[in-house]
């Protein structure tokens, strides 16, 4: 035989999956309130139950004492005016018992009745042991005195009723019933076969919340599984299927919810994967253009000044362009992170844009591109001047990066009643719409051997899209291959304001 001591036990039931589980708390609460619910109603029903009937049995007893007194009247009363004897207050008044009222005695077992003259004289005795004696108390001299007395007494009951004389109305004696009601016990233990029913009716609820619980926990131990599997991380997460739940309740919710964030989490750890690939990238390069430029110095015995000069203006130009790298990612780590407190001021787009442009005016003239500025009304906005600046900046920029030479860079300003309106156009070389809805993510480049050779990081457009966020503004690109392209950007005039709807 196999021993198992206290802590055995435990340490198995410590390991068992049915303990841990929320089910088990919840199922063994609802059964002890079943449980004890039916025994409270079960009580509570069986003692209603034998009050009632105690009641009932005190009711029909009354009725019944009063009708046999009334026949004993009528009877005894029809008796004595036959006889000649009315004068008489009861004199052969009881003669009739015997003969017309022996039959209503032995109505019902459970009640002993005894005829009484006035002066407490048993006349008849139904248990034929109290003929002849005199009994005499307090139920006994209120009918006398013509009241009709009723008391119950645990499990006894006594009722008197007068007996009267219906010609003179006078009381010539009583009807006195005495009441067994220990009987209900029996006629209560009779329908127990009815109360039984609580209990069952109890044991049936709770297999019914088994069944339930053991249907609401199949989804979960699935939901569960699935879970695991993602931490886990044993397989792709695209290999691992969600559960399958069927209906529309809180369990398919929290799946369709735990894979819509789940997805959302591995775009997120997939934009960062590509960001960190792509800043090393974007830092090696440069770092690979100077190392090769050093080594070819170093390797060479007298090296021409010219030769020296020259390699030196290619390893600043490479310097300068990491450091433009490095100076793009704090620009866009800071806005997306830290400095998303705006400075606000109110100024006027249109001088704003005049001085982008006279800063840009010598590199667009290397190229002989044309800068214009167009404001159609006057437009005073409330916003932070310095990252409004470099966002338009970073835009004019671009437009006269990829342009042709002598082309144009336009901008032109426009405001309704809560929007400000700007648009950047170029004459350049345009921009497929495959690539509109990536071009603004970080480093991205439309075409990456022209992007690097005109010196862009792949962060211009990011840092433009992360400064209109902040300010609640929109941009949006169109453009022709060939012809050029143009950004329209929406921004609201006042930033203090809850942002409107758009105007219809």
């Amino acid at each position: 035989m196999v021993k198992l001591d206290i802590k055995t036990l435990r340490s198995r039931l410590s390991k068992s999956k049915y303990v841990h589980t929320v089910y088990l708390p919840l199922f063994l609460s609802a059964a002890v309130v079943l449980i004890v619910a039916a025994v409270l109603i079960s009580n509570t029903v069986s003692a209603s139950w034998r009050r009632t009937v105690r009641e009932e049995r005190m009711r029909e007893a009354t009725r019944y004492a009063n009708y046999l007194a009334s026949e004993i009247s009528l009877a005894g009363t029809e008796h004595v005016t036959e006889s000649g004897e009315a004068g008489s207050s009861d004199s052969g008044f009881f003669d009739v018992l015997s003969e017309e009222t022996e039959a209503l005695f032995e109505r019902f077992s459970y009640m002993r009745v005894m005829v009484l003259d006035t002066k407490g004289l048993v006349r008849k005795d139904s248990s034929q042991t109290k003929t002849g004696s005199y009994v005499m108390n307090d139920d006994v001299l209120l009918a006398i005195s013509g009241e009709v007395v009723s008391v119950r007494e645990g499990n006894a009951g006594r009722i008197a009723v007068p007996l009267q004389n219906t010609t003179t109305d006078e009381t010539v004696g009583l009807v006195y019933l005495l009441v067994d009601l220990s009987s209900v016990a029996d006629i209560n233990g009779n329908s127990a076969r009815y109360f039984w029913q609580v209990p069952v009716i109890t044991i049936l609820c709770i297999a019914v919340l088994c069944a339930l619980i053991w249907l609401l926990e199949k989804p979960l131990q699935r939901i569960l599984q699935w879970i695991i599997d993602l931490k886990l991380g044993e397989k792709d997460i695209k290999e691992v299927d969600k559960p399958e739940i069927k209906g529309d309740n809180e369990y398919t919710r929290i799946v369709d919810n735990l894979d819509e964030l789940t997805h959302d989490l591995l775009a997120v750890d997939r934009s960062r994967k590509e960001f960190v690939s792509n800043v090393s990238h974007e830092l090696k390069t440069p770092l690979s253009s100077i190392k090769v430029l050093t080594e070819s110095l170093l390797l060479q015995d007298n090296v021409p000044e010219e030769i020296y000069k020259e390699f030196l203006q290619d390893i600043n130009s490479e310097i300068d362009r990491m450091n433009g790298i490095v100076n793009d990612l704090l620009t866009l780590v800071r806005l997306e992170e830290g400095e998303n407190v705006l400075n606000l001021t109110t100024f006027s787009l249109g001088d704003m844009a005049e001085d982008i442009l006279k800063r840009m005016r010598p590199l667009a003239d290397q190229r002989d591109i044309t800068l214009s500025c167009e404001c159609v009304r006057p437009v005073e906005i409330e916003a932070d001047e310095t990252k409004l600046t470099l966002a338009l900046t970073n835009l004019v920029q671009n437009g006269i990066k990829y342009n042709k030479n002598g082309g144009q860079v336009r901008v032109r300003i426009d405001s309704n009643q809560l929007y400000a309106l700007i648009v950047v156009s170029d004459t350049g070389i345009g921009i497929e719409e495959k690539h509109y809805e990536k071009l603004f993510q970080r480093f991205y480049r439309v075409d990456t051997a022209r992007d690097r050779q005109a010196g862009g990081s792949g962060l211009g457009l990011s840092i433009v899209r992360q400064v209109l966020t902040l300010h609640k503004g929109t941009i949006s690109v169109s453009s022709v291959v060939g012809e050029g392209t143009s950004f329209s950007i929406k921004m609201p005039l006042l930033q203090s304001e809850p942002e409107e709807e758009e105007e219809k």
